[in-house]
């Protein structure tokens, strides 16, 4: 997972609690990049955000929004799917430009995008992503979308007060 800092904005980290936020956006075959709503990955908790891992999953639905009882190889929905992705607290673009999400998780079954330094939001920050997704093979059964559900995880920070004086 990496170093994990001992300090936040100059005052010490006391505690770390386990956190996750995730989004889902649906695709239909060929469609353009197209960006997460913006409040998705807003953080408005008022303890910050330490993100340590992006966890991409990809799943089929038919024509009634219905999950396919057999998904097709996850491998292979994630390298149907191109991403950017951006941390407006910092106004960070973190892919040059859209890029298969296949392409940045590590191992075959973690499927993880980690970060050896995690990147922490404030309250009020956000990550801007958006997805496209590239032409369909035929699945069978036959998908008519994809649901792509993005998983940013790590931990909030509990950081003691800026003096003993308060």
């Amino acid at each position: 997972m990496g170093r994990l800092p001992a300090q936040f904005a100059g005052r010490v980290i006391n505690d770390r609690f386990p956190y996750e936020f995730s989004g889902e956006l649906k695709l239909t075959t060929g469609q353009a990049l197209t960006q997460f709503p913006d409040s998705t990955f807003l953080h408005s908790i008022d303890k910050p955000f330490e993100i340590h891992r992006m966890i991409p999953r990809v799943f089929g639905q038919d024509g009634s929004d219905v999950l396919l009882a057999t998904q097709p190889d996850q491998d292979l929905l994630l390298a149907l799917v191109k991403f950017t992705l951006t941390n407006l607290g910092i106004n960070q673009v973190m892919t040059k430009a859209p890029t298969r999400l296949a392409a940045v998780v590590k191992g075959s079954s973690e499927r993880t995008w980690e970060w050896a330094e995690p990147q922490t939001l404030e309250r009020g920050q956000e990550l801007q992503a958006a997805c496209q997704a590239l032409t369909f093979p035929t699945f069978n059964p036959a998908a008519s979308s994809l649901i792509v559900l993005l998983t940013f995880e790590g931990f909030l920070l509990q950081v003691a007060p800026p003096s003993d004086n308060r």
